[in-house]
C-alpha cells in the first residue's frame, strides 16, 4: 500500500512531468525565417552514422542531391533515420550561420508526424572533415541543453519552441550545437 503522503508528493510532480512532455516537440516558426541557402555538402552517397560507445555505426545509406538550392534526401530502405517524412525523399535547406554551422530547414508539411505549431521545423548541422554531424532538438532538448528560461524563447505552445525571429532561433540552435554531442552524422559512403 503506497502511504498518503507518498501519493501527495506523486500528485504533486504530475504537473511537472505533464508540462515536460508537452515542451518535448521541436522548433518551430509559422514563416521562412531563412532567405538564403548555403551548398556546403557535395551531391552524392552518404552514410547515415549514430554514435554508439564512441564508435561511429553505419545506420544506413542514402543519396543527397542538389535541386534548386534545396536538398533531396533518399534513403535505401524505409527507416526514416534524418526525420519522419511523408514523401519517397526529404527536401531540407541548409543556411550558413557561423564558420561550420548550418540551421536545417524542413516544410512541416513533408514530415509525417505531426508538427503542432508552425510551418517549418528546425535542425542544426556541424561540418566536420568530409562528414555534417546533425540533430532536430526537441523544444525540452534547447531548453535543458542551454539552461533557457521561458522568456528567452519566444513562445511555447502546444508541443513546439516558436520562434519568428531569426537572430534569436540562430543564438539558441548554435549554443546548442556547441554544447551538445551530436550524435548523428552524414559521411561520403565508402559503398
Amino acid at each position: 500500500m503506497i502511504p498518503l503522503s507518498g501519493l501527495r508528493k506523486g500528485f504533486a510532480c504530475a504537473p511537472l512531468l505533464a508540462s515536460l512532455t508537452m515542451l518535448s516537440g521541436c522548433i518551430t516558426s509559422n514563416d521562412a525565417i531563412f532567405n538564403t541557402s548555403t551548398t556546403p555538402v557535395r551531391s552524392g552517397r552518404y552514410d547515415v552514422q549514430y554514435l554508439v560507445d564512441g564508435q561511429w555505426t553505419n545506420y544506413g545509406v542514402g543519396s543527397l542531391t542538389l535541386v534548386g538550392g534545396k536538398y533531396n534526401w533518399t534513403e535505401d530502405r524505409e527507416a526514416a533515420s534524418l526525420l519522419d517524412w511523408n514523401r519517397s525523399s526529404l527536401r531540407a535547406t541548409l543556411v550558413g550561420i557561423a564558420r561550420d554551422y548550418f540551421v536545417i530547414v524542413v516544410a512541416a508539411d513533408d514530415l509525417r508526424g505531426p508538427v503542432w505549431i508552425g510551418h517549418y521545423v528546425y535542425g542544426v548541422a556541424r561540418r566536420s572533415d568530409k562528414a555534417l554531424l546533425y540533430d532536430f532538438p526537441s523544444c525540452l532538448d534547447l531548453l535543458v541543453s542551454l539552461g533557457l528560461s521561458d522568456p528567452q524563447i519566444e513562445t511555447i505552445e502546444t508541443h513546439e519552441c516558436l520562434y519568428s525571429n531569426k537572430d534569436t532561433l540562430t543564438r539558441a540552435l548554435i549554443a546548442y550545437a556547441k554544447r551538445t554531442t551530436m550524435r548523428k552524422r552524414l559521411s561520403p559512403s565508402g559503398r
